[in-house]
């Protein structure tokens, strides 16, 4: 899954009550592949973030939608972990440096769940998914990128 941001649409919301910071970040388009899926990423969705400065980390907050190349919807949200480093606090504020990332760079970890009513893909709902991120910086923008995995025994 690969989601790409807006930078100029960013809301930070600074610290707030509970001595975090807050920062909402929009996400503009992108692309969710695998296991015979294939779908495209809507506007609409949004990356919320509460930061713990003292830290390092960010709590990830997601919701994001998408359209299935035979017109399904589904819907995606998911939260996890992220420590902000150099080379993510670079893409966040866009700077001109600002560098893709691989993955096993950054610890960062989420646990995407999807839904839908298409149910060629109902077994989405019913099934355990953790990923790890990356950053990618390409002549689209700024993006973040999950490979996920799905958990089975």
């Amino acid at each position: 899954m690969r989601a790409y941001i807006s930078q100029q649409d960013m809301l930070d919301l600074k610290t707030v009550r509970n001595g975090t910071n807050s920062v909402i970040v929009p996400l503009t388009h992108g692309t969710v592949e695998g296991s015979g899926l294939k779908a495209t990423i809507t506007q609409g969705g949004s990356d919320s973030m509460t930061q713990d400065t003292k830290l390092g980390i960010a709590h990830i907050d997601v919701r994001t939608q998408a359209r299935t190349d035979d017109g399904q919807f589904l819907f995606i949200y998911y939260t996890g972990v992220l420590k902000i480093d150099e080379a993510v606090a670079k893409v966040l504020t866009g700077a001109k440096d600002a560098k893709s990332t691989e993955f096993g760079d950054l610890h960062w970890f989420v646990a995407p769940i999807m839904e839908t009513s298409d149910e060629k893909f109902k077994w989405v709902e019913n099934t355990l998914f953790v990923a790890e991120g990356r950053l990618v910086v390409d002549e689209q923008g700024s993006a973040v990128e999950y490979q996920i995995f799905k958990v089975s025994n």
